[in-house]
């Protein structure tokens, strides 16, 4: 059982359906839009009475005795929790008085309700002596599982045609024409269930097009190209191989699981690479879930990705006690935008009773469905200082080893520790860790966040630095980008 002291700044925050939505309530908390406020004796519940558009007002309540809160308002509100939800939990840390009541009646009711279908679902004929005989397990649908895979096996036919197509008559045959039915083919990929090879079909089309300037070579030659496109065709080049190692190996995956019959979800990447959605109950069937985690948010930032319509809300975490870095991310298409709640950054120490792991190697994906925060300390710094890399020189072999993956993401995510930070003439970040020295570069996702921390912490010491390391194709190096800097004072987020 929780109480409404768990209230914090980043329990709000979080709840938050977005920005819109915590600035508004914050606006009704400052102006006392409440008439009414009251707290239950045992501090489980706020309630009170907030002014609305009507004559009546809107009865407004934040309930914590469960293990996650629950919101409840009369407001017309397509929004989960309201903005009267989230002011009344402003309310109640700015200190204003909440007078003690009893629990509203259809309140005690509901929480009745709750109670009753978790002890409906936690019951078994051993606890339970009156208990129903328990329903079978559903069936797994093995049939259809083979059935879908079939149907991607064909197109991932078509995918390989395509590549065949473009790497033998050269980037110069992607006319418009020829473009626009390379898109239809992709669309077409749709129906084959494989939402990788589709994207990458989408965005190698456009890197052909980039590299003839906006519509196809247009008859140029390769060998005409001129030095300004060699990083649009290293970016083609690049696309094509990624999908080329894509189709062969989702068709390894997909003949493997076809010959032994293990057609249902498995602890593999390419599961999501070929359209499949994981559940929570998945990920923790086949072990990829960790109990009492404790996480630290890093990193947080906006990826546009114009190519294929969508925003994603980007996340980086440091497990405490493994020093892993994880990832979250919430994808949000253009056209889904106002039904999708933004994220936001998070700060603070996440204790999360269970986490939930998706398939990976390096800066897994994770979820949860609730936690409790508590505020950073300077032991929480040090803890994360002391999770870094070894050396700048295990980080690269650790980001090598990561991006030879094709199926992985672009940059590779680390810790790096440094003792200082100097600067070049030309205003450059060099990372300094005993005799080792590293340049900063910049990332499209992180474009000037070497000019940042000279802005906002240029003269940090002894800590360590969140980086993405990548390939750099014209350089033919791995560099990194910085993203956050960590020290026993704080976390400066780039």
């Amino acid at each position: 059982m929780q109480k409404a002291s768990t209230i914090t700044e980043e329990l709000i925050r979080s709840a938050a359906p977005n920005a819109a939505a915590l600035s508004n309530a914050k606006k009704i908390s400052d102006k006392d839009g409440f008439q009414k406020l009251c707290i239950s004796d045992d501090e489980t519940l706020i309630f009170g009475e907030c002014k609305g558009s009507g004559k009546n007002p809107y009865y407004t309540s934040a309930d914590f005795i469960g293990e996650a809160p629950v919101y409840r308002c009369s407001c017309p509100s397509r929004q989960f929790p309201c903005k009267h939800a989230l002011a009344i939990m402003y309310d109640y840390l700015a200190g204003k008085t909440f007078e003690k009541a009893e629990v509203p009646e259809d309140i005690e009711r509901k929480r009745g309700k709750i109670a009753q279908k978790a002890e409906k679902a936690a019951c078994t004929n051993s606890d339970c002596a009156n208990a129903a005989a328990p329903k079978p397990a559903p069936k797994k649908n093995t049939a259809a599982a083979a059935k879908k895979l079939q149907k991607q096996r064909e197109g991932l036919d078509l995918a390989e045609s395509f590549v065949n197509d473009i790497l033998s008559h050269g980037a110069s045959a992607v006319s418009k024409a020829a473009a626009e039915q390379y898109m239809q083919l992709a669309k077409q990929l749709g129906d084959y269930y494989l939402p990788e090879p589709q994207q990458l079909i989408y965005e190698i089309v456009g890197a052909a097009e980039k590299y003839g300037g906006g519509g196809g070579m247009n008859g140029v030659h390769a060998n005409d190209v001129h030095a300004n496109d060699e990083s649009a065709l290293r970016e083609l080049i690049h696309k094509c191989v990624r999908l080329s190692s894509s189709v062969k190996k989702c068709r390894e995956y997909i003949d493997r699981k076809l010959e032994n019959g293990e057609v249902l979800p498995e602890d593999s990447v390419l599961y999501e690479a070929m359209g499949g959605v994981w559940k929570l109950t998945q990920l923790k069937e086949i072990g990829l879930f960790k109990e009492n985690a404790r996480l630290t948010q890093l990193s947080f930032t906006v990826i546009d990705d114009k190519v294929r319509k969508l925003l994603t809300d980007v996340g980086y975490w440091a497990d405490l006690d493994s020093g892993e870095i994880f990832t979250t991310e919430n994808i949000r298409p253009y056209k889904a935008m106002k039904h999708i709640k933004e994220e936001d950054s998070a700060f603070g120490v996440y204790s999360i009773e269970t986490l939930y792991l998706y398939p990976g190697t390096m800066n897994r994906r994770v979820r949860w469905e609730s936690f409790t925060a508590a505020p950073s300390t300077a032991d929480t710094y040090k803890t994360i200082i002391s999770k870094a890399e070894p050396s700048f020189a295990d980080a690269v072999k650790k980001a090598k080893n990561e991006l030879k993956n094709t199926l992985a993401a672009p940059y590779a995510v680390l810790l790096l520790p440094f003792d200082r930070i100097e600067y070049t003439t030309d205003g450059a970040a060099v990372l300094i860790h005993g005799e080792e020295r590293v340049r900063l570069s910049a990332h499209p996702h992180y474009p000037d966040t070497a000019g940042t921390l000279k802005l906002i912490a240029g003269g940090l010491t002894d800590g360590a630095m969140l980086c993405a390391l990548f390939y750099d194709g014209t350089a033919h190096e791995i560099k990194a980008a910085a993203i956050s800097a960590v020290t026993e004072n704080g976390i400066a987020r780039l």
